[in-house]
Parts: structure tokens; C-alpha cells; sequence
């Protein structure tokens, strides 16, 4: 399948997200990867998650799409009868059972896909029973949770699926329809709740049901897989002796057991086939080749020169037409590895023995409160170090009977990025211009539930800008690094600007920084 050069794209649609994950390939092995974020709503593919697949299926002919059922009402039946459910779509899961969705069900999702077309889909028993192929376990109760639902299956001795059955809980947005619902924090903390004493009820309920139609199995363990964790192990302690069973807990990639199933082993188990892929041999290449050379000879024979010359210019002037298409927006990958780079030289700088208190930094400059348990750390550790990224470094201490030192540290003039760094070059190119509704809710998509992202301005020069003020509260400085490598995966010119702050409170490092995000006008 991945012969030559390939691109693999993964497409898991969650409750109002669509995450598109990307591997480009080269003889089978995997050269490049990224993800993106958008939210979706709707019944149809985002436009703008459109264009970019699009714009990479003509860039890359063999290029193939995966995608779980938009609604995953699977059950699993015993092979030879699986023929007989006129309403259903079926294919294969192991020797056993084959995986029956209603017909509709299945039509959704090809539909959610028509702008792209679409080679690939499986159900999430496909994924639980890859996972169970990998790690074969015994008399076991195994259960992954997704988008609201527990997809679970029993094992018996032999480490064959004599059980299955899907579980619906409640959303958060039921919860955050309710009357109960106080504010995001309270209903998130209600939520939490509401999801773990479903999960064990369900559980429990599950398996009573299992031993009132059989004696001969028993389970000894259960197994939950989630792709983001929603209990801590002290509910899973509450879980292990309420059930008075071993439970495990862990997570498990949606991503990359679909990447398993799409390889030539697994291919069959799809509900689809793939779509037939360009075919470019070497003799319809030189054919093409021969044609051309033939249509210009007769082209320069039979026409006159002046007609040929026109013909050119006209040429030339679709050409510049298209050219337009293409804008030189700000290098985002640039922008935000520097500033990645200035906030990291910074904490590389702090000893252990000082207490940094809050961080700004700013274009020009920086400033940081500190709590110093000696005078001279910073003139003997910290100042030699500054003055490499800036021009002047100085610090002020002022009284303070609570701790040995305070000092304010001021760095005037920031000192260019070494050029060693490597720079990536990137030429944007869009179709439409994305108000400011859009790149909002986008943007929502990309950072987490607890980011407030407030719009602040928007300016225009050769490009359109939209400022945006991001503020969160995080356990460690490394969640600015995961947000620019998050960012860096993007298309989109959207890079993180100044100035960068950092506060230490109780509850955690509040950090906020100014996102700018452009395009063309």
C-alpha cells in the first residue's frame, strides 16, 4: 500500500472537534507527521479541514484517508448469520464475529466525507480487538472509552470475545444543560462525578448480566483504556474494591491503532474499499512527453509567429493570475521557535537556589521578580549569562523580612537569536478570507478547556492581523513549549507574539502571551 511516496491521513471526529493526524511516507517508512485541530459541528467536513485535505491529495496521488464511524452503534455478530441483516453493513473483525452498523449510519459517514472522498472506515471494536490481538489477555472484562461511550468486550479463558456491548453516559453538555450547571468549573467537577459512578454502575451491571447467562467463565480482571484520562488512582483503587477485582488503567492511541489497520493485514476489515489511486508508469509519461513535442511542432508550423507570441503573453498572464493565489504571510514557525528559545534561555538561567516569583518578557527586554538566598548570586551566577542575550542586565533589592533577598531583575536589549537555530521557510496559500467568528472558535479547538482566549485587535498592512490575548493557568513552564510545538503543526501564519508573562499562585504558573494570527486581506 505505502510503496513508494505516500500520505496517510487519519481523521477522528470527537463531539464538536475533528482532529486530522498526517504521515507522510516513503517506502513504507514514515518521513514526516502532524496534526490538526477544528472544530466541527456540522454534518459535513469543515471547509477549511477540506481545503487542506484537498490541497494534499493533488500534491500526493497516493493519498489515503481513515476515519471511525461518526456514530459507532456497532454490534458484534457470529459470521454466519452476519449475511442475513438486510439493514445492516457488515464486515470482518477476527474468526468469530463481523461488525454489523445500520446502512444510514454507515451513509453518514461516507457523506461527512463526500468534499474528500474517503478510503478507510472502521469501528472502534476494530481498534479494541487490534488491541487485544497485540496483548492477548484471559478472563478478562476490557473496555475503551470514546466520544461518551464505553465499547466493552469479555474474554474467556481462551482470550476469545464471548461478550460485547456498547455504553452510553452522560455528556458534558447534558450536564452543562442542566439545572445543576453553576459555572465550567463547577460542571466540570459534576461531571467527573456523574462519569465515574456511571462507569460503575455500567460495569457492575455489565457483569451480573455476563454471569446470569453463563457459569462456566469467570472474570478475573478488568482492563479500562481511555485516550484521555479522566480518573486518578484513587478512584481506580474505589473501582478495584467495589468490584473486588484487578483494575488497570491506561491509555491507548485511536491515531495509531488505526494506522495499524489500514496496513495491508487489516485492510479488508473496512466497512468500504479504497478508492483507486492515479497510476503515472513511465510509458504514459513519455507518451505525454512525445504529444507535447508533436503538438508544438505543428503548433510552430501552422501558426504564425505573432499568434504564438499573444498566445504567450496570454500564458504568462494566467500564470501571474495564479501567483496571486500564493501570500508571504509571517514565518509562524520562526516567530514562535524563538520565542520558545528566549523564555527557555531564561529558565535555564535560574539556579536552584532562587525562587522566581513572576517573568515578563517583552521585545526588547524581560523583568522577573526573585527571592535570592544570597547577595551575590546574581552578579556571579546570572548577570555573565544575561548579558549574552542582552545588552544591559541589572538587579535592585529591596527589604523584605520574610526572605533573605527580593530582587527585580531588569535585561534591556535583546540580543538576535543566535543564527545556528534552524529556520523553516513556509509559503501559505488560502482560498478564502476567515472572519474572526472562525478563527475564534478554532482557536478554542487548538488550546485547552481552561485557556481564556480574549480578541483584543486586528490590523491591516500587506496582510490582515488578529490579536488575541491567551491566558492560562498551567503546573510547569513546559506547557509553553508543548503550545508552540501544538502551533508549529498548523498551516495557518499563527504565531505567538509579545509580551510573554509568567506569575507564580497558588493554584498554579499563570502564564498569558499576546497570538497573532494572519492572513492574506
Amino acid at each position: 500500500m505505502f510503496n513508494k511516496h505516500s500520505l496517510y491521513i487519519n481523521a477522528i471526529k470527537n463531539n464538536n472537534s475533528l482532529k486530522l493526524n498526517f504521515k507522510k511516507l516513503e517506502k513504507a517508512e514514515i518521513i514526516d507527521s502532524s496534526q490538526s485541530v477544528f472544530l466541527s459541528k456540522d454534518e459535513i467536513l469543515p471547509r477549511d479541514a477540506s481545503h487542506k485535505i484537498n490541497a494534499l491529495q493533488n500534491e500526493i496521488d497516493k493519498t489515503y484517508i481513515s476515519a471511525l464511524l461518526l456514530s459507532d452503534d456497532t454490534k458484534l455478530v457470529k459470521r454466519n448469520i452476519s449475511k442475513r441483516l438486510k439493514e445492516y453493513a457488515t464486515t470482518n473483525l477476527n474468526n468469530e464475529y463481523d461488525v454489523a452498523v445500520l446502512k444510514n449510519k454507515l451513509f453518514e459517514t461516507r457523506h461527512y466525507f463526500e468534499s474528500t472522498g474517503i478510503d478507510y472506515v472502521y469501528s472502534i471494536f476494530h481498534v479494541l480487538n487490534l488491541f487485544i490481538e497485540k496483548n492477548p489477555y484471559t478472563n478478562s472484562l476490557i473496555s475503551l472509552f470514546f466520544n461518551n461511550k464505553a465499547y466493552i468486550v469479555i474474554l474467556n479463558s481462551k482470550g476469545e470475545i464471548v461478550f460485547a456491548k456498547v455504553v452510553e453516559f452522560t455528556s458534558f453538555e447534558d450536564v452543562k444543560n442542566s439545572k445543576f450547571y453553576e459555572s465550567d468549573v463547577i460542571g466540570q467537577k459534576l461531571f467527573d462525578e456523574i462519569h465515574f459512578f456511571e462507569v460503575l454502575d455500567n460495569i457492575h451491571a455489565i457483569i451480573n448480566e455476563f454471569y446470569t447467562n453463563t457459569n462456566d467463565i469467570f472474570i478475573e480482571e478488568i482492563r479500562l483504556l481511555y485516550t484521555v484520562k479522566q480518573f486518578d488512582d484513587e478512584q481506580i483503587k474505589q473501582i478495584k474494591d467495589q468490584l473486588m477485582l484487578d483494575v488497570f488503567y491506561h491509555p491507548i492511541s485511536i491515531n495509531e491503532e488505526l494506522f495499524e489497520l489500514v496496513k495491508d493485514k487489516h485492510q479488508h476489515k473496512s466497512f468500504i474499499v479504497p478508492r483507486k489511486k492515479p497510476s503515472k508508469n513511465s510509458s504514459k509519461i513519455w507518451l505525454t512527453i512525445l504529444s507535447i513535442i508533436a503538438i508544438g511542432l505543428i503548433a510552430y508550423l501552422t501558426i504564425p509567429i505573432n499568434d504564438l507570441l499573444n498566445e504567450n503573453r496570454k500564458k504568462i498572464q494566467e500564470q501571474t493570475v495564479e501567483v496571486k493565489k500564493k501570500f508571504k504571510l509571517p514565518n509562524h514557525i520562526e516567530k514562535n521557535l524563538i520565542a520558545k528559545k528566549r523564555v527557555q534561555d531564561i529558565f535555564d538561567i535560574i539556579p536552584f537556589d532562587v525562587v522566581l516569583k513572576d517573568l515578563e518578557i517583552r521585545k526588547n527586554g524581560s523583568s522577573f521578580h526573585a527571592n535570592f538566598l544570597s547577595d551575590d548570586t546574581y552578579i556571579k551566577a546570572m548577570q555573565p549569562q544575561f548579558l549574552k542575550l542582552y545588552n544591559k542586565s541589572s538587579v535592585e533589592f529591596v527589604e523584605n523580612k520574610n526572605v533573605v533577598y527580593e530582587g527585580i531583575v531588569e535585561n534591556i536589549g535583546t540580543k538576535p537569536i543566535s543564527t545556528s537555530m534552524k529556520i523553516y521557510k513556509e509559503t501559505y496559500i488560502t482560498d478564502e478570507f476567515i472572519p474572526i467568528i472562525r478563527v475564534t472558535e478554532q482557536l478554542k479547538t487548538l488550546f485547552p478547556k481552561n485557556a481564556r482566549i480574549n480578541f483584543k485587535s486586528s490590523f491591516k498592512s500587506d496582510v490582515v492581523t488578529f490579536n488575541y490575548l491567551i491566558n492560562m493557568t498551567v503546573t510547569s513552564p513546559m506547557a509553553f513549549y508543548d503550545i508552540v510545538d501544538m502551533l508549529n503543526n498548523e498551516l495557518y501564519s499563527i504565531h505567538i507574539s509579545y509580551p510573554i508573562n509568567f506569575v507564580k499562585t497558588e493554584a498554579g504558573i499563570e502564564m498569558d502571551f499576546i497570538l497573532q494570527f494572519h492572513q492574506p486581506k
